[in-house]
Order: C-alpha cells, then structure tokens, then sequence
C-alpha cells in the first residue's frame, strides 16, 4: 500500500481572498490536533483549466507513464493537462463536444472500454427535458482521442446520470460504465443503478455497448461505487441517495446483473452524498462511510461480509464557516496502516479523521486550501511512487495537488488563444509555484513570421508586487533574427520571502506581438523555453532556493476577423426595429441561432441578452445610446474576436 505524505497546512495569501475570522479561529482550534510527523509549508501547485470544472479525472493520456489531469464543465468542453513528471501540468488542450449536447454534463471517468491498453474518456449528461440521458466516450488511440460517441440510457424518460464509473462488472477485461440516473422530472425523482457493459472495439472506430439496464432504487442518487463488498471476486455497487436518504448496497452476479441486497433508510434525514468502501475495523469486511449533505457528518456502515450492514452513529465533521461538505475521499494520511477519511468543504478547508483501525475517526486535523473544492482524490502526480493529494476547484477553474516537502516545483504556463490577424494582440506569460517566486530567467520560442515581438513588460501582478519602481531587475532582449528568441531576466528585488505568491497562477510578463495578415486561420505556438534553449527554465522561490520550472506551451489560433455592423441583427445593412425584434426572437429560441452574436450585441458588452434589444429600441425611439462600435458603418470592432461572427452580407 502506498504511504501519502502527511498533508501540509500551506499558510494563507491574501490573494486567495479574505477568510472571516471565525473561520480562522475554528481552523487554528482544529489543527492544533497532532497529525504525527510534521513537515515544513508548502502551497499546493495549481493547475489552470480554462473551464467551470464540474468533475475531473486523473489518467495517463498520451503513456508517456505520467498521470494526466482531466476536467470537464457543465457543457462538456473537456481540457486535458499533461503532466510533467514534477506535480505540475500543462501544455492544455481542450476539446470542444460539438452539437448535441444542450444539457447539463455532471460527471466524468476513465477506463479501457476497448481493452486496448490505453485509457478512454467518458461523460455523462442529460437533456433540460427530453427522453434519453447521455453517456458521451471518446475512444483513445495510441494517445489521440476519437470522435465523441453517445451512447442513449433510455428512450422513455429523461434518465438523469449523475455520477458514473468505469470498471470491469464482467471480467472480460475490458472496463463497463456504471452510473447511477435519475428521473428529474417525475415525483420522488426515482434513481437507479445504470449498466452499460462493453461488447469490445468495433471496425472503424468505437466501442459497441450491451442495452443499458436499470435498477430501481430510492431517488436523487448523487454517488455511485463498485467495489467488492463480498470478497467474492466480482465488483458489487453502493449507491448513497441523497433525497431519498437512503444507502443501497446491489449484487453482481458475476455477469454484470446488479440486484438489490440490503437498504438503510436514515430517519434524521442527513442526506447521504458520497461514499466510501474499505475494511475500516479490520475484522475482515468490507464496510463502508457515507459522506452526509445536511448534516456535515460520517456515517460508518460496518459490513457482515454477505452485503448487510449495521449502521453507525452520525460522526459530526467540520463547524459552522466552514461550508458545504463536498464528496469525500480516503487514504492512509499519518502512515499507520489503516484508512482514513478526508472531507473538503466548500469555504476550502480540508478535514481528516484519523482511523485508528476501530472505525472510529476520533481524531480530527484540518487545513486550507482553495475554495470550491469539489472532491478530494489520490494519485501519484509527481511519478515519485507515493501518492499525493489533489482536488479541483469548479469556481477557481483550477485543479490544485499537494506533493509534498520534497516536491518544491514550479512552471512557466502560457494559455491558449485567439487572436485576429493584422493586428496587435497581448500574450500574457504566467507562472506559478508552491513557494513565493522571487526571480526568473526564461525565454519564449515563437514563429517570428507570423508574430512579431514588439515588447515585453512586467505584468500588473508584478507591478502590485513592486511598487512603481518595479523589478529590480528587468533585462529583455526580442531578438531580430528569425530563429531569436525572446529573452527574460527578472529578480522582483523584493526582501527575502516575499514575491509573486505561492500557490496561484499569475502573470509574470506581457508579450506584446504584431500579428501578420495572413489569408486564411493558422495555428500557431508559443513555448516558454530556457534561456540556453534547454527544456527548463529557472526560478528563485523563497528561501533562496533555485527551481527547475516545467514549461507549458500553447497554441495560438490566428484568425481571420469580419467586418459587422453593430445592432443589424438581420443583416440587411440597416438598424431598426426589425433587429431588435431578431434578437428577442433568437433569445427565446423562436428563430434559430443568427452567425454573428457580435452584431447582435448592440451594447458591446461581450454578451447577447435583453439589453441588446432594449439598447436597440432606446436608441430608435427614445435617444437613446447608439449601438457599441463599429457603428453606423461596417468595421472591424476594437476587440474583433470576442464574440464569433461570420462574413456578412452587407458588410463585403
């Protein structure tokens, strides 16, 4: 069994916002409960998403025997982040879904679907109101992911997945999808245990999937496990059900047929959310802990080996500030050999029960991290052999890991993209490490033909970091050859111990480029580098100690802008009532989608919504404001990418 570091309790930056001081004070009154060996501070290493994470996955996509981080948001745009070998990720793609998908995606897995070696991608969502419920796949091959495939849950009713796994329930060796669905929109939102098992790889592309099955049980089920609950060698499935305050505990008879074999109903109605399985009093069986909604507190489940179970008292965990108790997780955190329970909570604190092999989680330290976590994972990030802790945070769109004392890491992290071709564009350079950066040398590799280099400048976080002096040392030098790079030497001057913040993604310079006229959209990247040209870059973090940073690369897609006229909705050249009229049409889905939402966002905001049907009509009728530029000719608008726009009739 892999030992996890005991966890670090990373002192608190103002820039992770203002904690209440009741907060503070029930921390401090926790931790001040040994966890065992101590070791000194460290910040989590962040990862930046790009998207509202509403589940995330850890997997080694490309095999290059590193794990990777994968998320997914509520529209189901996918971002994968490789990882480096270090704690840290980067070089971020992201997948968009594509049509189809106009519902709510809650959960994501991986697993081998096709028995190929590599790992595949699943999701699972449901229409607003439509018969069906979704699981979306992408079949990985040799590290590039498919086309995305759906797979229906039901052609009756909207079958709600809310949580899925992907495990082999047949020992076919190849993995199956178990989900637990709901009906949302019926009374009492019955849930069930959903099993789609894999057929295998078919010719083409794809995997092909037996008819989906559904046990019925109790309703809203928000977690779903398999795990072996009778040592019987097959993978049996616990279902905490939140609304219906329920456990289940289903059989598998070795096929992959789940029938249910024992239920707990909970009469103090805690709202059971998430679940847990291991041999917590080590008496030989499986026994389970139910992380609670209402009530903030752990429920243990002592098994008897033949999938009964004794309930427990309610453990109460955490205290008022705190937040929302988020799906919980398990581990062995103090290295004594038993497993322990570990709850985030929504305001960012993390608790731990200690395990003292009785099963009953006296003993409780807590620390900080980012708020919003969602749930709390293990997994060896770092590719040192012991796991280490990571969590994502769906309002930060970041995943952060702790790794350790030993892992004292950072990364230089350039995202990507869209800039119009022809014009001036910023491209901000960003780091991050889990100690105060206080200097950096770094470089950025980029084609000169398509980018040209006119500046590079402190950033505003450096600038709040060194007053309007700024850095002591800022040295830059663009080059001027086509294989130049672009070179940074910065020391911020600033006292020992203090620098860009630890544990946080920000903005350490601005490359300012001309971007060229180029006729038709092309990609591009921009890598940071070392300043010799080597794979690393350096970096000074507090306490004067010198980093290897990893370096994430990013695609740039250049793109060609159109002219639009602001407010003509309709495109016919003209502002007038009969926009205003479009856009409310489009709004309520009266009218299809139009092919420029920048010239139906009269106002310029960035957005389209009533306000630019209102500004439309008050500037016709009541003089009102014009509509934003380019108004009352076609142009190109100051910012010509941030809402998409096809070429326009009246504007050639």
């Amino acid at each position: 069994m892999l030992y996890l570091r005991p966890l670090l309790r990373p002192l608190l930056s103002p820039r992770l916002g203002t904690t209440p001081l009741m907060l503070v004070m029930n921390i401090l009154f926790f931790v001040s409960i040994s966890w065992g060996q101590q070791v000194p501070f460290n910040s989590p290493i962040p990862t930046a998403t790009g998207i509202s994470i509403r589940d995330s996955a850890s997997a080694d996509i490309d095999g290059d025997g590193i794990l990777d981080l994968i998320a997914v948001n509520g529209q189901g745009v996918i971002t994968i982040s490789f990882g480096f070998g270090t704690g840290a990720h980067g070089n971020r793609v992201r997948i968009d879904p594509g049509t189809g998908i106009d519902g709510l995606v809650r959960s994501l897995d991986v697993g081998d679907l096709d028995a190929d070696g590599d790992v595949d991608i699943a999701m699972a969502w449901a229409t607003p109101s439509d018969p069906g419920g979704y699981i979306s796949v992408y079949i990985n091959e040799g590290g590039v992911l498919g086309p995305r495939l759906d797979i229906p849950l039901d052609s009756q009713v909207n079958r709600t997945p809310f949580d899925l796994q992907l495990c082999d329930v047949n020992g076919d060796g190849r993995d199956d999808i178990v989900c637990c669905t709901n009906v949302l929109d019926l009374i009492m939102q019955p849930a069930s245990l959903t099993v789609l098992r894999s057929l295998g790889a078919v010719s083409g592309g794809g995997v092909l999937f037996s008819a989906p099955s559904h046990t019925d049980f109790s309703s809203l089920a928000t977690d779903v496990l398999a795990h072996d609950l009778d040592d019987d060698g097959d993978l049996d499935a616990v279902m905490a059900c939140r609304d219906g305050n329920m456990f289940v505990c289903l059989e598998n008879d070795g096929t992959g047929a789940f029938t249910v074999a024992s239920s707990i109903f909970f009469p103090l109605l805690p709202h059971p959310y998430s679940v847990v399985a291991d041999d917590f009093n080590g008496d030989g069986f499986q026994d389970v802990v139910l992380g609670t909604w209402m009530t903030k507190s752990l429920i243990l489940l002592e098994g008897d080996g033949s999938l009964g179970f004794i309930e427990g008292d309610e453990i109460p965990l955490g205290v008022f500030g705190w937040g929302l108790m988020q799906r919980i997780g398990m581990a062995d955190m103090d290295g004594d050999g038993f497993q322990d329970i570990i709850a985030p909570f929504s305001g960012g604190v993390v608790a731990t029960r200690f395990n003292e092999g009785d099963a009953r989680f006296l003993t409780e330290a807590a620390f900080f991290s980012y708020q919003g976590p969602l749930e709390v994972r293990f997994a060896d990030l770092d590719a040192d052999g012991v796991v280490d802790l990571w969590m994502d945070h769906s309002d930060l769109e970041v995943i952060t890991a702790f790794c350790g004392p030993q892992n004292i890491s950072g990364y230089f992290h350039l995202e990507p993209q869209r800039v119009s071709a022809g014009l001036p564009a910023l491209i901000p350079l960003k780091v991050a490490a889990n100690r105060a950066i206080e200097a950096y040398d770094v470089a950025l590799e980029l084609d000169r033909s398509l980018l040209t280099p006119t500046d590079l400048t402190p950033s505003a976080e450096v600038m709040a970091a060194t007053g309007p002096a700024g850095p002591a040392v800022w040295v830059v030098d663009l080059g001027s050859t086509p294989a130049d790079r672009v070179l940074l030497t910065c020391d911020l001057g600033l006292p020992s111990g203090f620098g860009l913040g630890a544990g946080v993604v920000l903005d350490c310079a601005d490359l300012q480029v001309e971007v060229a006229m180029v006729p038709n959209p092309v990609q591009t990247t921009v890598a940071p580098i070392g300043i010799n040209g080597s794979s690393i870059a350096q970096m000074r973090v507090s306490g004067g100690v010198m980093v290897q940073a990893s370096l994430s690369a990013a695609q740039i897609d250049i793109e060609i802008p159109v002219p639009f006229l602001r407010g003509d909705a309709n495109d016919n050249g003209v502002v007038n009532i009969a926009d205003a009229v479009v856009i409310l049409r489009r709004m309520f889905g009266i009218d299809p989608p139009g092919s420029c939402l920048a010239a139906e966002d009269a106002d310029g905001d960035g957005g389209t919504d009533i306000g630019d049907a209102v500004r439309v009509v008050t500037y016709l009728f009541s003089l009102g404001d014009p509509p934003a530029a380019p108004f009352p000719a076609c142009d190109l608008a100051p910012d010509p990418l941030i809402l998409p726009c096809t070429p326009r009739i009246s504007c050639p």
